[in-house]
Formats: C-alpha cells, sequence, structure tokens
C-alpha cells in the first residue's frame, strides 16, 4: 500500500471512531423533548434496494422532470413521482453504485467505486451507454449543455459527450498526501462555465466545452500546521450560488463569500465544514462536523443564531424550505428548526439513520434513509 493510501486509511478509521454513536470521548447529544409547533404530514413512502447501508457513501436523491430519481449501493436505480411516490421506473444494474444519480438532457446518470459510469434514459431507464474513468466516483455527475461532467476522487474532472459518453475533455490537480474520503460536485454557471473545488483548498473555474482554466484559482483555505492531518483542506462541500455571490467552505479553513464575476472576497468566517451547504439571499445554513448548525448573514457572514442541541449526532448538510430549516441525523430523526433563531418546532421519526441531505422540492422534503426508504414529508401550514 502506498504511503498516501495508508495514511488515508489510518484517517477514515480515526473519523469513523469519532464519529461513532459509541463514543465515550465525545457522545452524541440526547434529544430533549420539544414543543412541537409545526405539524408534519407523510405525502408517501417507496424504497430504492438497500440505500446507503454498510457503505461509506452518500446517494443523494435529485429531482427533475416532476420526478425523484434515487439510487442504492446494490444497484437500483428507480424514478418516481414527486406528487403520489408512484414508481415510474426501476432498473438493477450489475455495479456496486458510490455515486448518483444526476439528471440532464434526457439521461441518468450514476458511478462506481471501480470508475465506471453509466447512463440511462431518463423515461423510462434503458441503459444507453458506459464508459471508464480514471478513479472512484463520489459526488454526482453533473449533465448541461449535453456534456456530463465526472469529479473522481484522483483530482480530475472528466467532461464526456452526454450521447455517447465518449471522451470530450479532462483536467487534472496534483492531490495532496492526505484528502478526506469526498469531493465537491462541480456546478455550471451560464451553460458556459464550471467551477468545482478540489483538495488543496481551491476553487477552479474551468471552460464548460474544452475543460480548459478560465482564470486563476480563488483560494479558500490555507494548509497550516506540521502534520499531513492538520494540514488538511479539502473542498468536500458542495458550493452555493445565490445571484452574483458564490458560498464555499473547506475542512479546516473557513467559509466565504465571493463576488463570482470579480472573484472578490465579500466576507469570509472561521469556520469550516466538509457538508455541504444551503440557504438564501437572507442566511447561509451550515452544519459543523460536530453536528451544530449555524446561520450565518448573506450579506456580511455575521452570526444569526447557533443550535448547539444536535452536537455530535452527525446531523446533515440542512436544506432550506419556506420558513424552516431540515437536517436529519444518525437515529433517524428528521429535525425541522425556525430560519428566524434556528429553535425547533417539529421532529419526525423516519427508523433508520439518515446520512444523505433532505432534498427540498417545491414545499416537500425528500427523506432517504441509509436503509433505502424514501420519503417525502410536507409541513402543514
Amino acid at each position: 500500500m502506498s504511503t498516501r493510501l495508508l495514511l488515508l486509511a489510518i484517517f477514515l478509521f480515526i473519523n469513523g471512531c469519532a464519529t461513532s454513536k459509541y463514543d465515550a470521548v465525545d457522545p452524541p447529544m440526547t434529544l430533549e423533548p420539544i414543543s412541537e409547533t409545526l405539524q408534519i404530514d407523510t405525502l408517501w413512502e417507496a424504497h430504492v434496494g438497500d440505500g446507503n447501508e454498510g457503505s461509506l457513501v452518500k446517494l443523494v436523491p435529485i429531482f427533475a422532470n416532476d420526478m425523484i430519481f434515487a439510487a442504492a449501493v446494490d444497484g437500483e436505480v428507480s424514478a418516481f413521482h414527486l406528487d403520489d411516490g408512484n414508481k415510474v421506473w426501476s432498473t438493477e444494474l450489475d455495479y456496486s453504485l458510490s455515486s448518483g444519480p444526476g439528471v440532464g438532457n434526457d439521461i441518468v446518470v450514476v458511478g462506481t467505486s471501480n470508475g465506471d459510469v453509466i447512463a440511462l434514459s431518463a423515461e423510462n431507464g434503458t441503459e444507453l451507454w458506459h464508459t471508464q474513468v480514471t478513479s472512484e466516483i463520489l459526488s454526482p455527475a453533473v449533465i448541461n449543455s449535453g456534456i456530463v461532467i465526472i469529479r473522481t476522487v484522483d483530482g480530475k474532472l472528466f467532461g464526456l459527450d452526454s450521447l455517447s459518453g465518449g471522451r470530450l475533455w479532462i483536467y487534472e490537480r496534483t492531490m495532496p498526501l492526505l484528502t478526506l474520503r469526498g469531493t465537491s460536485t462541480p456546478i455550471v454557471i451560464n451553460n458556459e462555465a464550471i467551477i468545482s473545488g478540489f483538495d488543496n483548498g481551491k476553487l477552479a473555474t474551468l471552460d464548460l466545452k474544452t475543460g480548459k482554466l478560465l482564470r486563476d484559482d480563488i483560494s479558500i483555505a490555507v494548509a497550516q500546521g506540521r502534520t499531513e492531518l492538520e494540514r488538511m483542506i479539502d473542498i468536500d462541500a458542495n458550493p452555493l450560488l445565490l445571484g452574483s455571490t458564490l458560498y464555499a467552505t473547506s475542512f479546516q479553513g473557513k467559509t466565504v463569500a465571493i463576488d463570482l464575476y470579480q472573484a472578490k472576497l465579500l466576507w469570509e468566517r472561521d469556520i469550516y465544514s466538509y457538508l455541504s451547504l444551503s440557504g438564501n439571499l437572507d442566511a447561509i445554513y451550515l452544519t459543523e462536523s460536530n453536528g451544530e448548525i449555524w446561520a450565518l448573514s448573506s450579506d456580511s457572514g455575521a452570526s444569526l443564531w447557533k443550535q448547539t442541541k444536535l452536537h455530535a449526532r452527525q446531523t446533515t448538510t440542512a436544506a432550506s424550505i419556506d420558513d424552516y430549516v431540515v437536517v436529519g441525523d444518525f437515529e433517524g430523526y428528521v429535525h425541522w428548526l425556525r430560519q428566524e433563531d434556528g429553535q425547533f418546532v417539529a421532529r419526525y421519526n423516519a427508523g433508520d439513520r439518515i446520512s444523505t441531505q433532505p432534498l427540498a422540492v417545491e414545499n416537500t422534503v425528500i427523506i432517504y434513509t441509509d436503509d433505502g426508504k424514501l420519503l417525502a414529508l410536507r409541513p402543514v401550514l
């Protein structure tokens, strides 16, 4: 085993122990009774294979074409009507999936730990093409203007033809010796440019059609410390674009707001995460690695509130919906917080651990539990 792989394995072992529900050093916060002022209705329930169970991957569902698309580690990919949860189609692939689904240009794309990229018809789930990239795929594909963008754990971005899977371009970054297990999902700007975070704490801006670098990198964090562990500054959280402002965070780094077109820093905070950001024009919501949730002013980065009562509960990325913030935890609870002050207003028991972030679609929240249960929840207003 190479030095890099050995260090990564050691870090994953340490990290796994640190987040165990049986950790005596930093035990998860016991949930206190709350005064529930919001009623949550279950609109429908479905099931998708084995879900994420027993793996280190997070196969986040996606909404497109009035349907919810979801994938499971055992190779099942399914599409459901958003309004009633009825299954449109389901395909059983002979692969263990590690990423996806990504949807666009009438296809659904999933990836594997061996670098397989499989495209299915979004209409009926028929397999259309299969191609290979260089290493494991952990973040969902992004599909835009006939190009499938794939991010691999070895620091590469691939541009593939959405009709055939043929390689159009490749962009590569040198990887640090030690990294977190994860990659951020690139975003596409105006159907022209790609912004992607890398494990060196920098955001790269590439041309969508050619994969060429368009401008100098935007640095989110600078590696500090003497050990490789201390110097880890991965951008594993997905960047968030609101208007012309880009929000980003990096592990052991900062959370920043950047004027996208001028590449100008608007504000920064010494708060960080490897979980993705969510929010609106009023507030940005960030789940720290310790499970606590921050609300920061979108304009200034000032602290609006902090919810500490989910400490060490392996809280998911937050979803912003209506006047609420929604997160899941390792015991399968879905927590609804007021955006105004972060106070709990409802709690829902989904029945099994929730690793993937809730998906907010209009006034509905989609929850995907680790055992493959797919739930559509809606607050009664």
